[in-house]
């Protein structure tokens, strides 16, 4: 599978390079291996030309050193040039069309490896822990998937066919210049060496700006996701050209990175110009000598020149590909990382299923911490949810209620000896993840809802809902009169994140959505603190008709959500400070009792 790719046994680059070989291009393996012996054919067709050229001209020098009259004077002499004429226009047609074949071939592979790829860094990207995201912004996520994928793209579809055309020609044309004259040719390739310094002087700067540059590019693509999705907050506070001044930095980082690496590009192939004319001119010198003392025909040279030119040119492309080879490389180091990513919450071996969870729900000794080391977000919290039961946790911001709702369907997993979550008695880390995240839903605070339509975003986990089922759920979220009233009813558009909606509205569709996927555990995490008061009243209403035999754990700052719970908690510092009913709590006389107080008090002013 493409998404099981691993890298932890390879740091180095080239580690990671030969994995994302193996495991995307070698399934095109014989399509590349044509690609290639067309591409070696192509190579070798550039040799036959100039040297039939140069016999062409050895053939006029002797006609017009004869006068003119004899060398072409029969209709044989003739007919071979003709045919040496021919022969060097065929190779070149042959060379066009194998060049579009090879070229279209590549690209066509490379399409198919990147689209591989694409998909398993999603793949990848959704079985990645939460934790992951948290650390990690939405934009630099993004610019691994769109620009690091598009730049080894490029490679894969130009750079490389490139490369390999310049490698077998650089190859094949130094044996034929070896083959006219082995003393000419080691004056040509004294450049070699000079090529290799030059390169080895701009290699390490190139790979390490182009590093940057990736790092540099990632930056941009979050600042833009973050900026976009909070552009309300922007012009509430009228910050648009601060945005644009701090965007505007950050592409300017981002040009003067691009500037410095063309500029050491530059300087690279500026001197591996100079290098290919100081040894253009060296061989030109020794050959006309060679020309002059009769060692060497006036058409050879003129072979060996124009051999000479192509081999200069594939050399000088492969020196000024070190700055393509480092963008990708700096491109393939950035995939690999999502790759190397820990999958912490999997299921294990042996993962039991859950064909008919019953909802009790058990928090025995929970600790947990979102970094280690690190402060503790909940401390050794016990809680027994029997069935059916509705529990209400109450507590400051801060005190570890969401985080408690997010340990059951394992959002997050407990670490090892810091307690267990307990779902119908089996740990939560041994069950399916599929099936233990079907039975307990989590509706969040922040509701998330997707570009499409109000059905589309209802039946997100239940795609083959009846309408009866759509329908309870818009009635129990307070939103089947709303929906019912829109001209396009359950078709109408939410937006992109549901934004064509209201904060309420969301947070209710959201509720829906998660009453439509029926979970034997429903988590209510401060789902309706959107929503007014006379709304919630009737949701909560609602939601106490269809509670029995599901069980619900609902956290909220306010206790007009929590008051007719069977068991309310009370979370202070991770720990729980106060459980009771809320007769019990009042009497009680502590934290909650003094919420109750604050809040009734507020309502009465």
């Amino acid at each position: 599978m493409p998404g099981s790719v691993s890298f932890s046994a390879t740091p180095s680059v080239f580690g990671r390079l030969r994995h994302l070989e193996a495991q995307f291009l070698r399934p095109h393996r014989r399509t590349v291996a044509l690609a290639l012996a067309g591409m070696l054919v192509q190579s070798a067709l550039l040799l036959p030309a100039p040297l039939l050229q140069g016999w062409v001209v050895d053939r006029l020098v002797a006609h017009l050193g004869q006068g003119g009259t004899a060398a072409l004077s029969s209709a044989a002499a003739v007919r071979l040039i003709l045919v040496a004429l021919a022969a060097s226009v065929a190779c070149y047609a042959v060379r066009a069309g194998l060049a579009w074949q090879v070229a279209a071939t590549m690209t066509r592979v490379s399409l198919e490896v990147i689209r591989s790829l694409t998909d398993a860094m999603h793949r990848k990207l959704q079985r990645l822990p939460v934790a992951y995201f948290d650390r990690e912004q939405t934009g630099r996520v993004m610019a691994r998937i769109t620009s690091d994928v598009g730049t080894l793209l490029i490679f894969l579809g130009n750079s490389s066919l490139q490369l390999v055309s310049d490698l077998v020609i650089a190859v094949g044309i130094a044996a034929t210049l070896m083959w006219l004259h082995w003393q000419l040719a080691l004056i040509a390739f004294v450049a070699v060496p000079l090529y290799a310094i030059n390169h080895r002087r701009f290699a390490g700067r190139l790979r390490k700006l182009a590093r940057k540059t990736r790092v540099q590019v990632g930056a941009v693509y979050a600042l833009l996701s973050e900026r976009v999705s909070a552009v309300r907050v922007v012009r509430s506070f009228v910050q648009e050209e601060a945005e644009v001044a701090e965007l505007d930095r950050q592409i300017d980082a981002n040009r003067a990175l691009s500037w410095s690496s063309l500029r050491a590009g530059a300087w690279q192939s500026a001197l591996a110009v100079l290098i290919s004319g100081v040894g253009t001119v060296g061989v030109l010198a020794y050959g006309v000598v060679l020309v002059d003392q009769g060692q060497m025909t006036v058409g050879a040279l003129l072979a060996f020149y124009a051999l000479l030119a192509q081999l200069y040119n594939p050399v000088v492309r492969l020196t000024q590909f070190q700055g393509t080879a480092a963008g990708t490389l700096a491109a393939v180091e950035r995939i690999a990382e999502v790759f190397e990513e820990p999958e912490t919450v999997t299921d294990r071996p042996g993962a039991k299923p859950m064909p008919r969870p019953r909802g009790a729900l058990v928090f025995q000794d929970v600790s947990f911490a979102y970094r280690t080391p690190g402060p503790l977000t909940l401390d050794r919290v016990n809680l027994t949810v029997e069935p059916g039961m509705r529990v209400g946790i109450l507590g400051a911001s801060g005190s570890g209620k969401s985080t408690l709702l997010a340990l059951a369907p394992r959002l997050y997993d407990v670490a090892e000896g810091q307690g267990t979550v307990y779902l119908d008695g089996e740990d939560v880390r041994g069950l399916r993840l599929a099936d233990l995240r079907l039975a307990v839903g989590l509706v969040p605070q922040q509701a998330v809802l997707f570009e499409g339509t109000i059905r589309s975003n209802l039946t997100y986990a239940r795609p083959n809902a009846s309408a009866a089922v759509l329908r309870r759920a818009l009635e129990i979220a307070d939103l089947a009169a709303m929906v019912e009233g829109l001209p396009r009813g359950l078709e109408t558009p939410v937006g992109e994140r549901g934004f064509s909606l209201s904060g309420g509205q969301r947070q209710r569709l959201a509720l829906a959505r998660a009453l439509v996927a029926d979970p034997a555990v429903l988590l209510l995490d401060d789902c309706t603190s959107a929503v007014d008061a006379d709304t919630e009243s009737r949701i909560q209403a609602a939601l106490a008709e269809l509670l029995p035999g599901r069980t619900c754990l609902v956290v909220s700052h306010k206790v007009s959500s929590v008051r007719n719970a069977d068991l309310i908690i009370v979370l202070h510092a991770g720990r729980v400070v106060e459980r009771g009913t809320h007769e019990e709590l009042l009497a009680l006389g502590g934290r909650y009792a003094e919420t109750v107080d604050l809040q009734t008090r507020a309502v009465v002013f």
